[in-house]
């Protein structure tokens, strides 16, 4: 990387001599505002020429993954987002709870269906003892916010 800069660092002063005698030399007027245009670009070209070959060695790196490693990767990356759905869904329909006066906390379960789209698999839901004569009303609320219906609910008590 050092290296790089090296390069980036001398290309770019040896520009900025060039343009600067250019310049000098040329004197005012149309031609001068020409100049200060080709001296822009030779410095634009001396900034990036070095850095149009660096994309190929970083990749060179990331490309060595083997197959598994990148699976293990998309697993993780599933996980990570499955849990993040779930727990956003479990606070959304805590909070819906909360206004309708439940005392609950909830836990959401994702799993993938057969066609491997993403879905809730189960809630599970835990009251309160003064919320036990109201849990259709809370069951019709986790029905709701989350499209699942009593089956794949699970009411604990506290």
């Amino acid at each position: 990387m050092s290296e790089l800069f090296q390069t980036i660092l001398l290309r770019v002063t040896l520009a900025g001599a060039a343009s600067a005698v250019a310049l000098r030399l040329v004197g005012g007027g149309a031609l001068r505002e020409i100049v200060r245009m080709a001296a822009g670009l030779l410095m634009l070209l001396a900034l990036l020429q070095p850095l149009s070959g660096l994309h190929l060695s970083l990749w060179e790196g990331i490309g060595g993954l083997s197959q598994t490693e990148i699976d293990a990767i998309e697993e993780q990356n599933m996980q990570t987002t499955m849990s993040t759905i779930a727990a956003t869904i479990a606070r959304t329909v805590e909070q819906r709870a909360e206004q309708e006066g439940f005392d609950c906390s909830i836990h959401v379960t994702m799993a993938n269906d057969a066609d491997g789209m993403l879905q809730i698999d189960r809630v599970t839901v835990q009251y309160s003892a003064a919320d036990a004569a109201r849990l259709d009303a809370l069951q019709a609320i986790v029905t709701e916010e989350c499209g699942v219906p009593a089956e794949r609910q699970e009411l604990i008590a506290k």
